[in-house]
């Protein structure tokens, strides 16, 4: 019986699933079918009345455990099993005597063993193999560190359950006496050494790995011994066919691994199954620590990318803060104007043109800084120029953009009141404001700022910019659409309005209509900066890495940007170049050290570079500041999201669970969170959650590029479940817009 919807057992002698009890109970568990029986026992589906739950129950026979010294070997066994909290082992919950019997019970599992899924699909390739290879060392690596052997590892010991994780079963049975004689196990699986009398160790499971890689890989056995005679099965070990006799297809490094796990010598074969792992983590283009204590958890996608609301923050937030300063603000530039108090000397209005016409050009880092000096030089020279506080305020808000200091943020809102209190009748300060409020996930306090500017003045292209940026940022695309019209209705030759045009339909991923707006944003300006970094976005979404990385080195080319250097190091880690990924990644740190994003990114890096400990590191430096932000903006999804991913990728499941079902219950439509939450659930082994995510975001259109470079995504883009739920997707999606609700 191998496609047993529960634990396998241990013995290869198996009768018929899914047939009824022979008793009614054990103990306070009711029997509900049989799922397997064996020469030492039976499994059964069963119901915990205590926790309301099914349970898989392992009865053994009554002739298995005969006295009390075994019974407590048993118990002990029992219990460090059940101290177990690991995602590739299934979870042991108590051990007791009933009826005569021993009896130990643990989680049920639907799903499929690993022999019956080659039965139904034939071999795998080198790298699901492998990748499942690495879930089995891994849990085999944490149960040796109990003090425990497996002694019967095989594929019908490994099951695939139904939302993709890969489960190691069969445990609590090696410290009976018929388990420690020399010749337990299968035989196929058996090492040489335990033929020829000695005991089971650690090497003898490696052994047994190193077959099951085989098996995966051919759907045979190195050699066949289970129907020799003994002296014959002896011999024939020696005897195995090479793996690359069958599979010369596969990866140098797989064959080798597999070479070494079944070595005759036990002496050289790997000292213990975290080397295992990081063999096989190797022959998957990264690497693990040599021995592992716990799982070291898959990344999520390539890196994090800069997107807030669903667009790419480092330009849409810069672009449309900035935005306060241009197009209808000289209507205002005359003495006694609103915001220009009467009598100001030429002088000072001449200075305070220079710095309007610098955040005009606010994409160069240097321009922002030289606005904010010409501001407060406006105000020593007139304290009550309403419109010069407004103008600093807005340019330390960009440099808060750029440097996460939070004393700007507060300095920017300081100024932006002090605007308001000169001259109450101002829109900029308020469509400032409403950035501030959008940034930080308070949309609705953003809308009613915003709606202020546009009474005050209907005619201000910025407060429409800003309403689009609010509109996408609460899902409303369309509205979003509309109101970036209205600012190009209203401002034909400003850049910002096709940029800004661009990043929606970016959002909507409608990547070669984005890549045509930001071309004509980097028309209007060609030293636009913003415009050429969404454009060389666009292009990797769009696969186009050569020309990406020409546009990110045109915007270096212009200014030193972290932004720049980030999407660079995507480049080269899409291309698998994970050493100068990290190298761009420190560059945009150098620049930008407190922005969780960059510290995130290295961390990939780092991790994709086979630099474990230094991955480690940054990633909690992502935490850090992360948190400090969350507590700034408690509502902001793509922060939740991103954060949710870091303590995932350094094995804090229970924070990221929680971060994650809040960033999907306040963005529950979104695909670019449910994309990146789905991620973050594979890399916590949560397929099952991880599948129906990821197949709705591809559905509606989430940039399929990097799906499909996402390597730790390997085992999710083969398995037959994902599949089906894409179809399924993909036709509800088709579905959706083919009858629009009335």
């Amino acid at each position: 019986m191998d496609d047993e919807p529960t634990l396998s057992f241990e013995d290869s002698q198996r009768g018929p699933a899914d047939t009824p009890p022979t008793h009614a109970s054990w103990g306070e568990f009711r029997l509900l079918e049989r799922v397997g029986q064996g020469g030492f026992g039976e499994v059964y589906r069963a119901w915990d009345p205590r926790l309301e739950r099914e349970v898989a129950l392992k009865l053994l026979l009554p002739a298995s455990v005969t006295g009390e010294d075994e019974y407590r070997a048993l118990l002990r066994e029992a219990r460090a099993l059940a101290s177990l909290q690991h995602p590739n082992i299934v979870h042991v919950y108590g051990i007791d005597r009933h009826d005569g019997r021993v009896g130990f019970w643990t989680d049920f599992v639907r799903g499929k063993t690993l022999s019956a899924l080659i039965r139904g699909q034939g071999p795998f390739g080198g790298r699901e193999a492998a990748l499942i290879g690495l879930d089995v060392a891994r849990a085999l690596s944490a149960v040796h560190r109990t003090g425990i052997l497996h002694r019967d590892i095989k594929p019908e010991n490994v099951m695939r359950e139904e939302g993709g994780r890969i489960l190691l079963m069969d445990f609590g049975l090696s410290t009976l006496p018929q388990r420690q004689g020399n010749l337990s196990g299968s035989p196929n699986y058996m090492a040489p050494e335990l033929f020829q009398g000695s005991a089971a160790t650690v090497a003898a499971d490696i052994y047994a790995m190193g077959v099951l890689l085989y098996y995966l890989v051919t759907g045979e056995h190195p050699v066949k011994v289970s129907q020799r005679p003994f002296a014959e099965a002896v011999a024939a070990i020696g005897e195995r066919r090479p793996l690359i006799d069958l599979r010369p297809d596969l990866p140098e490094s797989f064959l080798r691994t597999v070479n070494v796990a079944t070595e005759i010598d036990p002496a050289k074969r790997f000292g213990s199954a975290g080397q295992l792992a990081a063999a096989l983590a190797e022959s998957l283009g990264t690497s693990l620590p040599a021995d592992l204590s716990a799982p070291t958890p898959k990344r999520k996608r390539i890196r994090t990318w800069i997107w807030e609301a669903g667009i790419a923050a480092a330009v849409l937030a810069a672009a449309l803060v900035f935005a306060v300063w241009t197009g209808t603000i000289h209507r205002w530039m005359h003495p006694g104007a609103a915001g220009v108090p009467a009598g100001t000397p030429a002088n000072t209005y001449d200075d305070y043109l220079k710095a309007q016409d610098l955040m005009q050009r606010a994409y160069k880092d240097s321009n922002i800084t030289a606005a904010a000096q010409g501001f407060q030089q406006v105000l020593q020279q007139d304290p009550s120029f309403a419109l010069a506080a407004a103008g600093l305020g807005n340019a330390w808000f960009l440099q808060y953009r750029n440097s996460k200091d939070p004393k700007l943020l507060d300095q920017a809102r300081a100024e932006e009141m002090k605007a308001l209190q000169m001259d109450p009748n101002l829109a900029p300060p308020y469509v400032t404001l409403a950035r501030m409020a959008a940034m930080q996930g308070q949309t609705s306090l953003a809308r009613q700022q915003v709606q202020k500017a546009i009474v005050i003045d209907p005619h201000s292209a910025e407060a429409y910019g800003a309403l689009a940026e609010i509109d996408l940022a609460d899902g409303r695309t369309p509205d979003a659409i509309t109101a970036v019209e209205r600012a190009l209705d209203l401002a034909p030759n400003d850049w910002r309005w096709p940029v800004r045009l661009g990043n929606i339909y970016f959002h909507s991923v409608k990547l070669d209509e984005a890549a045509a707006e930001f071309q004509k944003g980097a028309e209007l300006d060609p030293e636009n900066t913003f415009a050429y970094y969404d454009l060389g976005v666009t292009r990797i979404q769009l696969g186009q890495f050569d020309e990406a990385r020409k546009d990110f080195e045109k915007v270096l080319a212009i200014q030193p940007d972290p932004d720049a250097y980030t999407a660079l190091g995507t480049v080269f880690e899409l291309q698998g170049n994970y050493g100068e990924a990290v190298n761009m990644d420190r560059k945009a740190i150098a620049l930008r050290s407190g922005d969780y994003q960059v510290w995130g990114n290295l961390g990939s890096a780092y991790l994709w570079g086979g630099q474990h400990d230094q991955s480690m590191q940054a990633y909690r430096k992502a935490i850090e500041l992360a948190e400090a932000e969350r507590a700034k903006s408690p509502d902001d999804t793509s922060l939740l999201v991103q954060l949710g991913d870091y303590y995932a990728s350094t094995g804090q499941a229970g924070p990221s669970e929680v971060l994650l079902r809040k960033a999907l219950a306040l963005s529950p439509d979104d695909p670019d969170i449910e994309y990146r939450a789905g991620e973050t659930y594979e890399i916590l082994r949560q397929r099952a959650k991880a599948i129906p995510l990821i197949a709705r975001a591809l559905a509606q259109g989430y940039h399929a590029a990097e799906f499909q470079r996402s390597p730790e995504l390997a085992s999710l883009r083969a398995d037959p479940t994902f599949q089906t739920a894409l179809s399924q997707a993909k036709a509800q999606n088709a579905s959706a817009k083919s009858n629009p609700p009335q």
